[in-house]
């Protein structure tokens, strides 16, 4: 399932093919950070942070929904639509896996997303309902470097073997100078 958000007009768009979801998007919120463990050490007061890897990213959006009388729509409507959205399965019978289009994710490098939660608010005295669509990432591109790490560890190939020191065209021409003065002794 492709989910896809139009900055210019502020919809949304999930499915495939697309459909547009009601309302206006407020809000696109990314975060994501590392996996602590905290370790008491002897002798020691505090706890010693230990960094297990990188925690899945989370997306948030915001949508706000009201009537819309030209479309003969009420906000309760245009709720039952998002609701619908994200009861979505997959034929396998579990939640689909939505790609999201919009240059924010890009920029921080995620691939598929869980419709994961959903939130709804409504404010009676202004006659809208606003809609927290919270996706957590499937399949973490920092989880995928982690385990091919933990495989080629275990195959003997370490972190040690694979790195290689690279050299730069300046360290490069300075070594024939260095080589000819420790020559020399």
């Amino acid at each position: 399932m492709i989910l896809s958000i139009d900055d210019d007009c502020g919809t949304l768009k999930i499915g495939s093919p697309p459909e547009t979801l009601p309302g206006i998007v407020e809000s696109v919120e990314i975060s994501g950070g590392l996996l602590l463990e905290n370790a008491e050490v002897q002798g020691r007061s505090g706890r010693v942070k230990i960094v297990q890897g990188w925690d899945d990213f989370a997306l948030s959006i915001s949508v706000s929904l009201i009537d819309d009388p030209g479309a003969n729509l009420t906000r309760w409507d245009l709720l039952r639509q998002i609701t619908a959205a994200f009861k979505k399965v997959a034929p396998g019978g579990k939640p689909e896996v939505c790609t999201l289009s919009h240059p924010m994710v890009a920029a921080w490098g995620t691939r598929g997303f869980l419709f994961s939660n959903l939130k709804t608010v409504e404010s009676r005295t202004r006659r809208k309902i606003s809609v927290s669509l919270e996706f957590v990432e499937y399949d973490s591109s920092a989880g995928v470097v982690q385990e091919r790490q933990a495989v080629a560890a275990s195959e003997g190939g370490g972190p040690e073997a694979a790195k290689t020191e690279i050299v730069s065209d300046r360290q490069r021409r300075g070594l024939g100078s260095m080589e000819a003065r420790y020559g020399e002794r």
